[in-house]
């Protein structure tokens, strides 16, 4: 590891199809039971709910160009990927300290964006490059390990995307896309018109994935192609606050479901039996001004909102093959409009927004949809699927994970530089 060094560039990572799998990580046995904590009081069906407040922050530190993931270490310290600023960031709060660990580069134990990082088995760590196109497994203390390619080439299946949105305690891995992707177009799952999207897991010896939970289409994604200097482009672009159904995975495995079209939760174990939990009641808040310029500034400051996959001529495997080495700079992705008036708006909002975060008793956070202005509302459930509660915190502090009794919520100041707060976790 290496003292901070001043950032030479911003680079904007948007994972946008994803697979699953590792080569040279460990797996345990079997992910721990799931927790049998009772429900919180006042979760009662179409009735008001405890609500919660998260009071001032235990310890703050920043400043960081972005903060795309953060994993919270047994000894308290944080690993955050600050995708944007190029550094993977060993920070802790206590001891008001940041190193950066490894460097920046293309070499062994260097990375250009460090996009994700996941805990696996035996306290190593997952860290996704897309800068660099591979994933690195970091050891305990810290070291770069086995590493293999984002992208691969399989001549019968196309591109293969290797991007875990999720992993569980034992290392296994979750995907809302398939493995495959034949260019130009879309993976499976991933396409508009279909009926369904499903959430696939694999492990680590095994890429065939098998089917956790199925989602609801995204039927409001805006697909075109084109033609542009001979080559075949396709075009996606989401629309403003599309509703769409938000999930998240606990430890053992077990898959939290939020349907939008009628806010309810579900819990998907893993033997595929579901809990279902009773509808939440929520208001509907109109989209106004505000809200319009809201999505479009949250959306230039994260992701990119359009993503272009160009391919040769040729087309087929071989086409994919000469992308795939540097498929990270080959893909070229637009920002989003500055102009409100380029995007179709909904009337309200939807329920929620975000993933769905397993806090450490087994409790599942989803953000709820609020004013512009307003405080930030989570809506609790728990592993009965009801609905606890809300937790309120300050508008704009985006929870991110959590520890030992502790919730972690980044912020952005004035000059939009991201900090880290953490806070002590509400008795529920």
């Amino acid at each position: 590891m290496r003292n901070r060094t001043a950032r030479s560039h911003r680079f904007t990572p948007f994972a946008f199809v994803m697979a699953l799998g590792l080569s040279g990580c460990a797996q345990d046995d079997a992910p721990p039971s799931r927790s049998t904590t009772a429900p919180a009081p006042g979760a009662t069906p179409g009735g008001a709910v405890s609500r919660y407040e998260i009071g001032e922050p235990e310890a703050v530190s920043g400043d960081f160009a972005s903060v795309n993931a953060i994993r919270a270490r047994p000894d308290g310290s944080l690993l955050v990927a600050d995708g944007t600023g190029g550094e993977l960031v060993l920070l802790d709060l206590d001891l008001g300290t940041r190193t950066v660990v490894g460097g920046r580069g293309q070499g062994p134990g260097e990375y250009q964006a460090p996009s994700r990082v996941w805990p696996l088995p035996g306290d190593s760590t997952l860290l996704l490059d897309f800068g660099n196109n591979r994933l690195t497994v970091l050891t305990p203390d810290l070291a770069f390990g086995a590493t293999r390619p984002m992208l691969e080439i399989d001549p019968a299946a196309g591109v293969l995307m290797l991007n875990p949105q999720a992993i569980d305690a034992s290392g296994r891995m979750y995907t809302t896309n398939g493995f495959s992707m034949n260019l130009p177009g879309a993976g499976a799952g991933g396409g508009s018109g279909s009926d369904s999207i499903p959430v696939v897991r694999a492990t680590l010896d095994d890429l065939s994935p098998d089917t956790v939970a199925t989602l609801a289409p995204r039927s409001t994604s805006r697909v075109e192609m084109r033609s542009n200097q001979g080559n075949r482009m396709v075009t996606m672009q989401r629309t403003p606050y599309s509703a769409s159904d938000s999930w998240g995975v606990a430890p053992d495995g077990s898959v939290a479901v939020a349907r939008a079209a009628d806010y309810h939760l579900e819990w998907i174990s893993s033997d595929g039996s579901v809990q279902s939990g009773a509808p939440v009641a929520w208001d509907a808040v109109p989209v106004g001004q505000a809200e319009r310029e809201a999505w479009v500034r949250e959306q230039s400051s994260q992701t990119v909102q359009t993503a272009t996959f160009v391919t040769g001529g040729g087309g087929g495997a071989s086409s994919a093959a000469g992308m795939a080495g540097s498929a990270a700079r080959t893909m070229a992705f637009g920002g989003a409009s500055d102009d409100v008036d380029d995007y179709e708006w909904p009337e309200t909002l939807p329920p929620f927004t975000g993933r769905i975060l397993i806090d450490p008793e087994d409790r599942a956070w989803l953000r709820r949809h609020q004013p512009v202005g307003a405080p930030f509302l989570y809506d609790i459930f728990t592993p009965d699927a009801e609905h606890a509660g809300t937790v309120e915190i300050a508008e704009g502090h985006t929870v991110m994970g959590f520890g030992d009794g502790v919730v972690y919520a980044t912020f952005r100041d004035e000059v939009d530089l991201v900090y880290i707060a953490r806070y002590s976790l509400p008795e529920m």
